[in-house]
């Protein structure tokens, strides 16, 4: 009797980890393709163009950031500067200084024509300084990345074309990256992505999957061997 809830105690184990191992796998397919940013460098001079491929699995919005070069604590004022008020609803920022004017307009050719304007100084890291590319609708920080009239990339392969409209005095000829920001991420998803952004823990979930094949593999060789003994003791 124990053998056979043991045998059918393995096969339901096996079933529903290949089960959970499909659903996974499947899992992977989309999140590596939507995980990854895109970077693209341009000279900041009047007219200069440069492009970029970009593969979405469904329709997202366009996140941009401009990546300007440190070394993090180099004072840059041309970047701006923005701060927080105090009680502001929703802590909207005020802009100390606005930096130095990037205009950068973008288009994939499937009607996708839109010109972004960079915000003050958002982040810095030890090599880089960012500020964020928003439509010039929401240039002043008041609307959010997730409100309506945000520019969307469409589903499938988008060949993006980036042309400088606009750069200040202090940042004329300077080399930066454009960086095409994943929709998904620890800080913030784009609507409709949650499935996806499920897989951002991927590791803890193959570690899971590993565990459970390693225990269920033990079990059933020794399970199989116990059963091979009993075969060999039976009298003839």
């Amino acid at each position: 009797m124990w053998r056979t809830f043991f045998k059918m105690s393995l096969t339901v184990g096996w079933v529903l980890w290949l089960a959970v191992m499909a659903w996974f796998a499947v899992g992977m397919a989309r999140y590596l393709p939507s995980a990854d940013a895109t970077l693209t460098p341009i000279m900041l001079t009047s007219g200069q163009t440069a492009r970029a491929e970009v593969y979405r699995i469904r329709e997202a919005p366009l996140w941009m950031e401009a990546r300007f070069g440190g070394p993090m604590g180099r004072a840059r004022p041309e970047l701006g500067e923005s701060t927080t008020r105090v009680g502001a609803l929703e802590a909207t920022p005020r802009y100390v200084n606005p930096g130095e004017p990037v205009r950068i307009r973008v288009r994939d050719g499937k009607g996708l024509d839109v010109v972004l304007a960079a915000a003050p100084l958002s982040a810095a890291s030890a090599t880089h300084f960012y500020r964020k590319l928003w439509p010039e609708s929401h240039a002043d920080g008041a609307l959010l990345e997730t409100a309506q009239g945000f520019p969307m990339l469409a589903k499938g392969t988008s060949n993006l074309t980036f042309t400088v409209q606009e750069v200040g005095p202090a940042l004329q000829g300077e080399q930066i990256e454009l960086e095409i920001s994943a929709p998904i991420g620890l800080k913030r998803t784009a609507a409709g992505w949650d499935d996806v952004s499920t897989f951002i823990f991927w590791p803890f979930y193959a570690a899971i999957l590993g565990a459970w094949a390693l225990v269920w593999g033990g079990l059933t060789w020794w399970y199989r061997r116990r059963n091979r003994r009993t075969a060999k003791q039976a009298p003839a």
